[in-house]
């Protein structure tokens, strides 16, 4: 990634706060009880603190696989991330595929819900990855 240190850290913090914004619009849709429209808001609060800590690590991602595939290569391998923080990721974007995509699943609140505090855990742990922003 050709970015100098002052674009980096600008590209950085503007995925950071968009990953902060959908995750508001989580609790949104949550008291809403918009159970698919929160699915994909989960992911995509999640989506974006990933995408903020690749570009601080300055990995290129471009599409959804490609973000699993940098998170699994390069940090779960490496130990900054457990596996398991890696399947929760999958597991998100295969929800949000699921709501977004497929009439026959049912998105709930017990499971959204369910899902709420791991997010939050999850993204405290990527900023923690991140350092300052």
């Amino acid at each position: 990634m050709g970015l100098n240190d002052t674009d980096r850290a600008t590209l950085v913090k503007m995925y950071w706060e968009r990953s902060c914004s959908i995750l508001a619009e989580v609790d949104v849709a949550i008291a809403n009880a918009c159970w698919y429209a929160a699915a994909n808001r989960i992911y995509y609060a999640v989506f974006y603190a990933v995408s903020a800590l690749f570009i601080k690590d300055g990995y290129p991602v471009k599409s959804h696989r490609g973000a699993k595939n940098v998170l699994n290569k390069e940090y779960v391998l490496t130990g900054r991330i457990d596996v398991e923080s890696a399947h929760f990721f999958a597991e998100l974007e295969s929800l949000r595929d699921a709501a977004d995509y497929n009439v026959f699943f049912q998105a709930t609140e017990e499971e959204i819900m369910e899902y709420r505090p791991m997010v939050d855990t999850f993204i405290a742990d990527i900023k923690n990855l991140i350092g300052k922003i």
